[in-house]
């Protein structure tokens, strides 16, 4: 059972909103009940003064603190374990999950702001603040009737489908699919024939899938957040496959020398975690020695499936992506065999240049293509002449707000990632 007390300089407002539908019938089977308690009972002047002017000028009256305090007070004295709420603008938003963090609760008392809001001193006598949005309201009561609404749905018994508040928008932080009703065709726009083939693990998909869709397309915000599977995430990206290649040779080294350079442990495990976490479809470690690649199949293999595949699942998932190869060429063909056509070749360097494609320019290609891109990242000292004549494009050196731009590949990496992917 729910019980919800509100104080509220203007209980009237309340008694349509709570005298119909679902809330009606809520109270009448006992599932939930309201108590309105008027501020102004709690008011020591024969005025029943609720309000004053705000000390420092300004526009409009600020509640009074002794009313507002001694109704919290009674309240706490007459209600077993009760969790007071303020409604005001600064409190933390109101959102489904805080709905049902409140619901566990045994009493809930609302407090109504009005006016210009309340005297600060009354905050300290509230378990928190809340707000049910970045709007401006005339009181809290508005707010009060929102809280009681989606909490009281979440309360067993309340809804008469129980399946009903578990597939609200929200409740798993998406937003919800499209609902249709007879008849199946109006004015020439049909019902989905999915909905009408009775095949149900189809239309639990479907719905799955336009639930997606259009939180993406609604609510990128909630997208962000949301609880979804690494494959739902990557069918909904909206952009191209991106692999990327950490390249030993050739390579420059500090005397503009090429170079083969050593693969490292380091740059394996945090390239490839950087890699997962922004959905890079895989990472090669493009090496020709032959010892060198025997290294770098021990740290994977020992992480994919030695002991370090049960000491740390995480960074399994991540090492998952990791790819040997003894050449760029070798990767292109690969990227090729898994995407059926050779991906573009994006090269980095930290030198600044006269052709250099933007990240904002890379980033809307990648939207709009639907051809790979293979991203080359160069240890040493960075990626020799010949391999940035090679590539389609060479991104633009990462820069800060100073000069200064010596990154570890590690690093660049994680950045680059992020204007790209983020």
């Amino acid at each position: 059972m729910a019980n919800f007390t509100v104080v509220t300089l203007f209980p009237g407002i309340f008694t349509s909103p709570l005298s119909h539908s679902i809330l009606q019938k809520a109270q009448e089977k006992g599932l939930v009940s309201v108590q309105l308690v008027d501020l102004r009972t709690y008011a020591s002047d024969r005025h029943r003064v609720t309000d004053d002017y705000s000390y420092g000028g300004g526009q409009g009256m600020v509640m009074k603190p002794e009313p507002v305090i001694k109704a919290i007070e009674d309240l706490r004295a007459k209600l077993s374990r009760p969790r007071i709420i303020l409604l005001t603008p600064q409190g933390k938003v109101f959102t489904q999950q805080e709905a049902q963090r409140l619901a566990l609760a045994e009493n809930l008392v609302l407090i109504c702001g009005r006016y210009e809001g309340v005297d600060e001193r009354v905050k300290s006598f509230v378990d928190e603040e809340v707000s049910i949005g970045d709007y401006t309201l005339s009181g809290g009561e508005t707010a009060a009737l929102v809280i009681i609404d989606a909490v009281a749905r979440l309360i067993p018994g309340v809804l008469g489908n129980v399946k009903s508040a578990r597939e609200d928008s929200f409740s798993d932080g998406l937003l919800e699919y499209p609902q249709y009703t007879r008849p199946e065709e109006y004015r020439g726009i049909k019902v989905p024939e999915v909905l009408l083939s009775g095949d149900h693990e189809r239309i639990k998909a479907w719905r799955r899938m336009m639930s997606l869709k259009l939180t993406l397309e609604r609510r990128p915000d909630l997208w962000r957040t949301a609880p979804l599977t690494r494959e739902e995430r990557r069918a909904f990206a909206g952009i191209a496959p991106l692999y990327v290649a950490l390249i030993h040779h050739p390579v420059y080294d500090k005397n503009h020398q090429v170079v083969t350079t050593a693969i490292t442990n380091m740059d394996i495990h945090d390239i490839a975690r950087s890699a997962c976490t922004y959905g890079v479809k895989g990472f090669y470690v493009i090496h020709s020695v032959k010892g060198l690649q025997k290294l770098a199949a021990k740290i994977i293999h020992h992480w994919e499936h030695g002991y370090g595949s049960r000491y740390n699942e995480t960074r399994k998932v991540a090492l998952e992506l990791a790819r040997l190869a003894n050449t760029l060429d070798e990767a292109i063909m690969d990227i090729e065999q898994e995407c059926g056509v050779k991906p573009f070749l994006v090269a980095t360097s930290a030198k600044p240049g006269s052709s250099r494609i933007s990240f904002a320019g890379l980033k809307e290609m990648l939207r709009n293509e639907r051809r790979p891109f293979l991203l080359l990242l160069g240890t040493g000292w960075g990626l020799t002449e010949s391999l940035l004549a090679q590539a389609d494009h060479v991104l633009e050196p990462i820069m800060g707000k100073t000069d200064y731009n010596h990154l570890s590949v590690r690093s660049a990496a994680a950045i680059i990632f992020d204007r790209l992917l983020g």
